[in-house]
This record gives C-alpha cells, structure tokens and sequence, in this order.
C-alpha cells in the first residue's frame, strides 16, 4: 500500500516490502557473521578508494561486539552500532510479518518518523560523529 501523503520516511518504506526488508536483513546477516567468523566482510568502498573512512567504518566490528555483550568496545568502536541494530530488528520482524501486520508496523514506523524527523536526526548526528572522529581522533576507526 502507498502513502498517500506523498513519499514514506526512510526506514517505513523499507519495511513495507517484504522482498527488501528479507534482502537487507540477510545482507546484513551475512556481513555480521563473516566479521564474526574472522573472515572479513565486504570492504568499505569509500575507504578502498579514497584511503578515508566513511561515517559507517566500523559499524559492523561494533555490532558484532554488541552481540556478543561486549558494549564498551562496541561502543567505543562505532556509537551507532544500537541505531543499526535496533533498525536492522524492525526489518527482520517485519520480513517475517504477514502484510497487513507489516503494513500496520510501517505505518506506525511512518507516523513515528514524520513526527520526530529521526531519519534527519540520525543522519545529522552520524556526519557530526564521524567530521569529529576523521578530524579530531583519526585513531578512533578500526584498523
């Protein structure tokens, strides 16, 4: 179902189609568990090839830390990491939703994003932590 107020807020209009909401959800998964494993994951394309990390270096180490229980290295790693993973639950519960629950969820979502603008906020704060961490403690990234 479409918005008829014009366009859905950032993450409502994620979790509105299943088909997203399961791919991201596994893309997200397999990242995780290959950093978990040891293995690595995908690259950072910025940093590849620039050299200079992007807002979200780190994001996936601090996750896994954070799963693991390890909070203050997760946190220390990237601040972020609960934004991700708190997103990251509403796209799986809502993967496995039938439509009309998943609509009723997005929906909600949607109103709950409209009224705070936190898509804006998040964003905001994230380029504000990340100007902060590349200029003022580039040691902060992992290596």
């Amino acid at each position: 179902m479409t918005n008829p107020r014009g366009q859905d807020p950032a993450l409502a209009s994620l979790l509105r189609d299943r088909r997203v909401a399961l791919g991201v959800t596994a893309l997200a998964a397999a990242q995780v568990a290959c950093v978990a494993a040891g293995v690595g994951g995908w690259p950072c394309p910025l940093k590849s090839a620039t050299g200079i990390p992007c807002p979200g270096c780190g994001l996936t180490r601090a996750s896994v830390a954070l799963l693991r229980g390890d909070f203050a290295s997760g946190l220390r790693a990237h601040a972020f990491a609960p934004v991700l993973l708190v997103s990251l639950a509403a796209l799986a519960v809502s993967a496995l939703l039938p439509a009309a629950r998943r609509e009723a969820f997005a929906a909600l979502v949607a109103r709950f994003e409209r009224r705070t603008k936190v898509a804006y906020v998040v964003l905001g704060a994230l380029l504000l932590y990340w100007s902060v961490r590349l200029f003022f403690l580039p040691g902060s990234f992992p290596r």
